[in-house]
């Protein structure tokens, strides 16, 4: 590890759409300093080590470049690396870095099953460093507007929460291979729907779910139901339209009703511009005024797990929650296979 009084020096494992992302946020947090990338298309990782973006050409950051992770983890003095790669890597790749003494910063999902992320939460718990998941949409100011609303009590006690996600055509590449993916849409793209029903309706202790193939499904419908007595479904399917591309949130509360349009629909081109979250309010459909786009949230979501690593602090979305998130997605499987509730016990969220 590297001198804690400065900045985080920071390895980038994977350099695909979201790894450009992270690598943006990372030159951009004051807390970290990007001082490698590794990526198995060299040419890839040699012109993001360049400007940070894949078309870019000179060189103009001292950043080393590898297609070995580990040779990146024995060459370099790291503290943290940050993790992009198809979700059945996160695993071995997190190992070798907790072991190698650094901090981990994991894209979503945590890994493809809990007893993976059981691996890494211990690992790190024996090697003294912190692990956080980057759920960037915790981060998006809708959703964090609405959580605040839930919290202060101004909307009543929550009932019914919804979320969907609507896409016509598959997403393509590893995704399509369920051992590399760890399932099919609810892992991939959906697993923001359900860090966010945890976000926005506490603990879940039920699940129920069908689906068209499960831990390869196109389609399915997830029913939550929460410790706190209220209930949620959450909704997914490529089965669109060429080109759509809906994902919403809503909320029904005994005092009021919200609703957010969309986060990667606006990034996807796909909404008009206009009001991101929506409340009713004494009968009245009002505007919230407050705004945000996917790319920022992402940003953002790098920004504060790095600052609160880098300062000792706890991520606001540590292990634990990765792991939360996760254990949903395994009982909405386990729940599709059998056809049965699954009922999560208290130890788990």
């Amino acid at each position: 590890m590297a001198d804690p009084a400065g900045p985080l020096r920071v390895g980038l494992c994977g350099l695909g759409e979201i790894g450009q992302h992270h690598l943006r946020a990372i030159r951009d947090c004051e807390a970290a300093e990007l001082v490698a990338v590794s990526d198995l298309d060299r040419d890839l990782a040699e012109r993001s080590a360049g400007d940070g973006s894949a078309s870019g050409a000179a060189t103009t950051f001292p950043t080393s470049v590898y297609t070995e992770i580990d040779q990146m983890l024995a060459e370099e003095e790291l503290d943290l690396v940050d993790i992009c790669l198809p979700h059945n890597l996160h695993l071995p790749v997190a190992l070798s870095a907790i072991e190698a003494g650094c901090h981990v910063l994991l894209e979503k999902p945590m890994a493809i099953d809990t007893e993976s992320c059981d691996l890494i939460i211990d690992a790190a718990g024996r090697k003294g460093v912190r692990v956080a998941v980057s759920h960037n949409q915790f981060f998006y100011e809708p959703h964090v507007r609405l959580r605040q609303l839930i919290e202060a009590g101004d909307l009543g006690e929550p009932q019914s929460l919804y979320a969907r996600l609507w896409i016509g055509g598959k997403y393509r590449g590893w995704r399509e291979d369920a051992g590399r993916s760890g399932g099919g849409l609810l892992i991939d793209a959906g697993v923001h729907r359900v860090y966010t029903m945890l976000m926005l309706g506490g603990p879940v202790r039920s699940v129920t779910t069908v689906m068209d193939s499960p831990r390869s499904e196109d389609g399915f419908v997830v029913t939550l139901g929460f410790a706190s007595g209220a209930n949620g479904v959450i909704q997914g399917a490529y089965h669109g339209p060429e080109g759509i591309f809906d994902d919403r949130i809503e909320v029904l509360a005994s005092g009021g009703v919200a609703e957010v349009r969309g986060c990667e629909a606006f990034f996807e081109g796909d909404l008009p511009d206009g009001p991101k979250l929506r409340l009713r309010l004494d009968g009245t459909w009002r505007d919230d005024p407050v705004d945000d786009a996917w790319d920022a949230s992402v940003a953002r979501s790098v920004d504060r797990l790095l600052t609160a690593i880098a300062t000792g602090d706890e991520p606001e979305v540590d292990g634990q929650a990765g792991r939360d998130a996760v254990e949903v997605i395994q009982a909405a499987y386990r729940s599709a296979e059998t056809g049965s509730t699954v009922t999560l016990g208290e130890g788990g969220q």
